[in-house]
C-alpha cells in the first residue's frame, strides 16, 4: 500500500482552506456573541500557513524551514487552546500555554543545531503538538459535556488528532527508515499525517456547530425571557402557567397564582428616571427569584406588573410567600437621583384553589379564570392602601 505525502499535502491544503472559509462566513454572523470563533480562525489560518511552508522546505535550508513550519502549526495549535479555553470555561487560557510553541521551537532548534536525523525532528516536532492538544481535551472531557452536544464531536477528533501525533511520533523514533525524508514513498508516514490534520479539520468543524448550538439556545432563551428582569415574558408565562395548572390537575394538588404590580412606579421614573426604574425592576425580580422554587413560574405581564404560579402550594404556603416578598422588597433602600434613598413597595393580589376544597369548578378551571380573580384581588389590595396583599 503507498500514501503519496505530497498529495496528502494538497488534500489537507484544500481541507484547511475549507476550514478557514467556513470560519470566515461563521465570524461575520455570530463573532458578536461568540468571540472565541475569532481565536479559532486565526489558529486554522496559522496552520494552513503551516502547511504551505511544508513544501518549501524541499528548497529551503534546514534550520529556518523546520523552525518556521513548526512556529505556525504550533502557534495555530496555541489558539486553538485559547479559543477552548474561552467557550467552555468562559475565561482567558492561563499564560504558561503559550509557552509551548517557544519551548517547542527551541528543542527543534537544538536538535537542529546537534544535527539530530530528520526523523528525531519528526519526533520532536510530533510530541510537542501531540502534548498541545492534552489541556484541551481535559477541558472538554472535564467540563465539555455539560455544554453544546457538538463539544462532543470536537472532544473525539481531538482524540483522534492526538493519538495520531503520538503514535507518529513514537514510530519515527522506532522506525526511523519510514521518515527518511517528506517524500519518502510509504504508508505509515502519509497515513499518520493524513489522519493528525484532517481530525483538526473535524474539530474546527465542530467547534463551529457548537457555537452555532449556542446561539441558537441563546436566541430560544432572549425569545423566552424580559431582557430586563430575567423573567418569563408575557407569552411563555401564560403558557407555563397553562402546563402548571394541568399538572396539577391531573395529581390533584393545589395550586396559587399571585399577580405583584409595585406601587407608585410611575412616580419612580418621573421623579428619578427610567435608569433607577429599570434598577428597581430587577432588583424585585431579584427579590423573588430568591424566595421560589424552580418549579414555579415567575414572569413580567408588562410594565410593572408580574404574576407567580405557585403549583403545589396552599392558601398558608402562598400567604407567606407574598408576605416575604412584600417584606422584602420594603426593606430594600434604593439610591434615586442626587444620591437620595428611597423604599418601594408592592401590592399583590393571590387567589388559591385546591382540588377538596374547589371540588365544584376544579375541573373548569383555566388560567385565565385564575388571573381575572388574582386581578380583582389585586385591585382590592389598592384600594386599601396598596403595600398589602388580597386573597381570594
Amino acid at each position: 500500500m503507498h500514501i503519496d505525502t505530497p498529495t496528502v499535502l494538497i488534500a489537507l491544503l484544500i481541507g484547511y482552506s475549507m476550514l478557514v472559509l467556513d470560519l470566515a462566513v461563521a465570524r461575520r454572523s455570530l463573532l458578536a456573541v461568540q468571540p472565541a470563533l475569532r481565536d479559532w480562525l486565526i489558529g486554522s489560518v496559522l496552520i494552513l500557513l503551516g502547511l504551505v511552508a511544508i513544501p518549501l522546505r524541499l528548497w529551503m535550508p534546514v534550520v529556518p524551514g523546520v523552525l518556521l513550519t513548526n512556529a505556525l502549526i504550533t502557534a495555530g495549535m496555541a489558539c486553538y487552546t485559547r479559543a477552548i479555553w474561552r467557550f467552555v470555561l468562559g475565561r482567558t487560557m492561563p499564560g504558561a500555554l503559550w509557552l509551548f510553541t517557544p519551548l517547542g521551537l527551541v528543542l527543534l532548534l537544538g536538535a537542529v543545531l546537534a544535527q539530530a536525523t530528520y526523523p528525531r525532528l519528526i519526533t520532536l516536532s510530533s510530541g510537542v503538538m501531540a502534548l498541545q492538544v492534552v489541556p484541551m481535551l481535559v477541558v472538554l472531557v472535564r467540563h465539555g459535556r455539560a455544554g453544546e452536544t457538538s463539544l462532543r464531536t470536537v472532544a473525539v477528533t481531538w482524540a483522534l488528532c492526538c493519538m495520531a501525533l503520538a503514535v507518529r511520533a513514537l514510530h519515527a523514533e522506532v522506525d526511523p527508515g519510514n521518515y527518511l525524508s517528506l517524500d519518502q514513498p510509504g504508508w505509515v508516514q502519509g497515513f499518520l499525517l493524513l489522519a493528525g490534520f484532517i481530525s483538526s479539520v473535524g474539530a474546527g468543524f465542530g467547534f463551529v456547530l457548537a457555537c452555532l448550538e449556542r446561539a441558537a439556545r441563546q436566541m430560544e432563551h432572549l425569545a423566552a425571557t424580559d431582557g430586563l428582569t430575567g423573567c418569563y415574558n408575557r407569552t411563555v408565562a401564560q403558557t407555563m402557567l397553562g402546563h402548571a395548572l394541568e399538572r396539577c390537575r391531573r395529581d390533584q394538588q393545589p395550586i396559587a397564582l399571585v399577580l405583584f404590580d409595585l406601587d407608585h412606579f410611575k412616580q419612580v421614573n418621573d421623579q428619578h428616571g427610567h435608569l433607577v426604574g429599570d434598577q428597581v425592576l430587577r432588583q424585585f425580580a431579584a427579590s423573588v427569584r430568591s424566595r421560589i422554587r424552580a418549579s414555579d413560574v415567575f414572569g413580567r405581564m408588562g410594565g410593572e406588573e408580574f404574576c407567580l404560579g405557585l403549583p403545589g402550594t396552599d392558601r398558608a404556603g402562598a400567604w407567606r410567600v407574598v408576605e416575604e416578598v412584600r417584606a422584602g422588597i420594603e426593606a430594600i433602600a434604593f439610591t434615586g437621583r442626587e444620591g437620595c434613598h428611597m423604599h418601594v413597595t408592592v401590592s399583590a393580589g393571590v387567589v388559591s384553589v385546591d382540588p377538596v376544597r374547589d371540588q365544584q369548578h376544579w375541573r373548569a378551571l383555566s388560567i385565565e379564570s385564575l388571573y381575572g380573580q388574582a386581578d380583582d384581588q389585586l385591585y382590592r389590595a389598592k384600594q386599601q392602601g396598596r403595600n398589602q396583599a388580597a386573597m381570594a
